[in-house]
């Protein structure tokens, strides 16, 4: 089978730059290839200096996988000077004195982007990366002598939402200090979105135009001449006839909801990439993940939390220890993670399997990696009481640890697929055809497809960070999840702090039932209210494993899950 191809933001970029650049002549001689180019970040790095580690770590920060294109702009991509420009004036409610870099920052951080002053995991020994764009945006120049072209194009990249920010001992997130490879729990990537949509349906209009183009003034005095008339004749009409488009079909950007704050939609998002669904029929009824944290996710043979994703012969559950992480391994699992690129940068197959040589890299820094350590003394006379607790009722299913007290290792993960109760919609909504789909595709040698039965259970590493939890973020701490009854069917997420004792979301139930943030704490970036009543969000499951504990022993075992 071939995979389907949907335009989101900017479709049939290349024939119109043909049509309006070469006015005669043979097109297809003068237009040779695809416009393309490089994340600006990686032009300080050089591979031949760098350990297979380092590669990946660079890579996973600032690596495009081939999505800075004129391919993905019909997909995923955008045009990011007009995106800025478009997003200031909205935001500013056209108000060109409020149009500024600064304000750009701001904007990206209201939709939980990372805009931070540091990576607070970045190895010494590296130069300190370009922090320039947004994490997880990266940007780039590309352009071509014939015909004259040229256009700053942006695409999302991973740590977009696997970057989280640093926490203090109190719980209070420092969003200028990031920690890669911790889950962003506040990225609302359905508010960016729409606002997306929103931004270019009401700029990208001929009545708008000066006002436009006075705000990309503004913002990049130095544009040069090729991508002034590429954005004049190429880009803007594009944007406007695809806005209209949408505004006679679905009336927004993607043909689903893209989440709350720390869950993704790439159950949907592949849906559309495979053909199953229409990009221009709005799909209903949607299930969302909540973004992992990536500690020991090198020892998982299959990925997702429906185990859709997986190493080639390996339905059956298969016990990983530290010894099978191999260089084999690791490229098998790189192979896996470059289909993700599929959904989430809109690349090709074929263009994502070139790649795994890149996310090789990632898995060798991945295996490395260690999550932000709990920022607080734990009660070590509760530790040995919530290993023995852990290794009775939770390692069949999450992982046997060594028996360090201070720092845990996971020695045994089972890969293990259990039904635990939690709510099974985005079960029945994974089914035969993806896995089919997957398997027909060229991606066949690389990956496995896999009908979801029931949920795959997931390493516990950097849990503390990680709220709010289950596989939807339906419970907003390890605490409320220990007792079911203190599940509130309402709380909000995004910007939040931690409470360190209960482990997740700051925050308590009020008269209401509705779970709020302490009065004294002041969010970096708008939340929004999770309703477990909400089609895919029930907050049921888990119960029973916690039932043969008494108080004593899950408050042991809360504090012994900081450790890991």
């Amino acid at each position: 089978m071939k995979f389907a191809v949907s335009r989101y933001v900017v479709g049939g970029i290349l024939a119109v730059v043909a049509g309006l650049l070469i006015a005669d002549g043979d097109i297809k001689g003068a237009f040779k290839g695809d416009l393309k180019t490089a994340s600006e970040g990686l032009s300080r790095y050089s591979d031949a200096t760098l350990s297979p580690s380092e590669k990946g770590i660079v890579y996973f920060a600032q690596g495009d996988f081939s999505a800075l294109s004129s391919d993905t702009l019909k997909v995923s991509a955008a045009p990011w000077v007009v995106l800025t420009a478009s997003l200031s004036l909205f935001a500013a409610k056209g108000d060109l004195e409020q149009v500024s870099l600064e304000a750009i920052r701001n904007i990206y951080r209201g939709f939980g982007f990372h805009t931070p002053q540091k990576i607070e995991n970045w190895p010494r020994a590296l130069a300190e990366p370009d922090l320039t764009y947004p994490v997880g945006q990266n940007v780039g120049l590309a352009k071509r002598f014939l015909p004259p072209t040229a256009v700053t194009i942006a695409n999302i990249g991973c740590p977009a939402c696997h970057s989280g920010p640093v926490y203090d001992e109190n719980g209070t997130p420092d969003p200028d200090r990031v920690w890669l490879g911790a889950p962003n729990t506040s990225i609302n990537l359905e508010a960016y979105s729409n606002a997306i949509y929103r931004a270019l349906l009401t700029y990208s209009r001929d009545d708008q135009k000066d006002l436009l183009w006075a705000a990309i003034d503004k913002l990049y005095p130095d544009l040069k001449l090729r991508e002034r008339y590429t954005l004049k004749f190429v880009v803007l009409p594009a944007i406007r006839a695809r806005i209209q488009e949408l505004e006679a079909t679905t009336g927004r950007l993607l043909p689903f909801k893209s989440a709350l704050p720390g869950l993704t939609n790439g159950l949907d998002s592949l849906r559309v990439k495979l053909g199953l669904e229409s990009h221009s029929t709005i799909i209903e009824n949607s299930v969302f993940n909540s973004i992992p944290e990536l500690g020991d996710r090198v020892f998982r043979d299959r990925f997702l939390n429906t185990g859709t994703y997986g190493v080639p012969d390996s339905e059956a559950p298969n016990s990983t220890e530290p010894a099978d992480i191999t260089r084999e391994r690791l490229r098998a699992l790189a192979g896996i993670a470059t289909f993700v690129t599929i959904p989430s940068m809109g690349v090709a197959p074929e263009v994502a399997i070139s790649h795994i040589g890149d996310m090789e890299d990632v898995m060798e820094w991945m295996q490395d990696y260690e999550p932000q350590a709990y920022p607080r003394p734990l009660d070590e006379s509760l530790l040995p009481a919530g290993l023995q607790t852990y290794q009775d009722h939770c390692s069949d299913c999450h992982g046997t640890y060594n028996d360090s007290l201070t720092s845990p290792e996971l020695q045994s993960f089972p890969n293990i697929h259990v039904d635990v109760g939690t709510d099974r919609a985005r079960i029945e909504l994974t089914g035969g055809d993806i896995a089919d789909a997957i398997n027909a595709s060229i991606y066949g040698p690389y990956i496995q497809g896999r009908a979801a039965t029931e949920y795959t259970a997931p390493p516990l590493a950097g849990l503390w960070s990680s709220a709010p939890y289950l596989h939807n973020g339906s419970v907003p701490t390890l605490q409320a999840l220990m007792y079911p009854e203190a599940r509130p069917v309402k709380f909000r997420v995004g910007g939040h702090s931690l409470d360190l004792e209960k482990v997740g979301i700051a925050g308590d139930v009020g008269p209401d039932g509705v779970w709020r943030y302490p009065e004294d704490t002041s969010p970096w970036m708008p939340s929004e209210e999770v309703d477990t009543t909400a089609f895919g969000l029930g907050n049921q499951g888990h119960e029973s494993e916690f039932a043969p504990l008494d108080d004593r022993q899950k408050r042991a075992l809360l504090e012994y899950l900081k450790l890991l």
